[in-house]
């Protein structure tokens, strides 16, 4: 592999596909830099966070086949749902990821279909194949991805807004369910990542209070990755 190699004294730097190799907290995977550009017309290097999103649908697989069948009712800290209804949106998004890498538009908003618990693991463990076949080529971290709502992004970035997404409604289930011990740490300090880079204040309560987006909640200082992820995603991590 090449390593990022940067001469500051040179001005005109340029990076084309550079592969960085680094290791987070005994977590070593290969993350791939990719040139996109701003609104301005200026070059970004955006990461390639294609193999922690992947592991975000194994991770979300994990919680919900650890959901009891009593448990459907329970409110969950994200408030429009409870966890039977998460698990559905969990589901719907983890499909729609893969339907935009195949560079398709699937339908406006989140009205997903139901789900029966039991079926809901397979489901999400169907749906991450589907998104590894879709997401599998580097073209797609640059190709611009048209949302339902009509914007467009380049695939990075919807990467990010997906990983965030999942992650964060996988601890929402977890907190839900008592499953926090199930979670890994690691998985939540590149989600946070992915959201910081990709939440901008103005997606903040957009539609209405906390919708899509509550706003930030400053995390304890001994907060873990995941309370870290679950406040600045507008969670109150410690609330019973």
């Amino acid at each position: 592999m090449q390593s990022l190699g940067l001469n500051l004294a040179d001005r005109e730097v340029r990076l084309i596909e550079t592969t960085i190799q680094y290791t987070q907290a005994n977590f070593d995977w290969c993350k791939v830099a990719h040139v996109t550009h701003n609104q301005k017309g200026v070059s970004m290097i955006s990461p390639d966070r294609r193999p922690v999103f992947f592991q975000a649908y194994q991770h979300a697989a994990v919680i919900v086949a650890g959901v009891e069948p009593n448990q459907l009712t329970h409110p969950t800290p994200c408030h429009e749902y409870d966890v039977a209804a998460l698990i559905d949106h969990l589901v719907g998004v983890a499909e729609t990821a893969a339907v935009l890498g195949r560079g398709e538009t699937p339908p406006s908003g989140d009205d997903f279909s139901h789900v029966e618990l039991s079926d809901a693991p397979q489901l999400l463990a169907q749906a991450a194949k589907n998104t590894r076949d879709a997401w599998a080529n580097d073209f797609t971290l640059t190709a611009p991805i048209t949302m339902p709502w009509g914007e467009t992004y380049p695939g990075s970035t919807v990467i990010d807004m997906y990983l965030a997404e999942l992650a964060t409604h996988t601890w929402d289930l977890a907190k839900a369910t008592k499953q926090l011990d199930k979670l890994d740490s690691d998985l939540a300090i590149t989600a946070l990542e992915a959201a910081r880079s990709m939440l901008k204040p103005e997606f903040r309560n957009l539609v209405k209070d906390g919708s899509p987006f509550g706003g930030e909640i400053p995390a304890p200082d001994n907060a873990t990755s995941w309370e870290r992820l679950a406040a600045f995603m507008g969670r109150q991590p410690r609330l019973k």
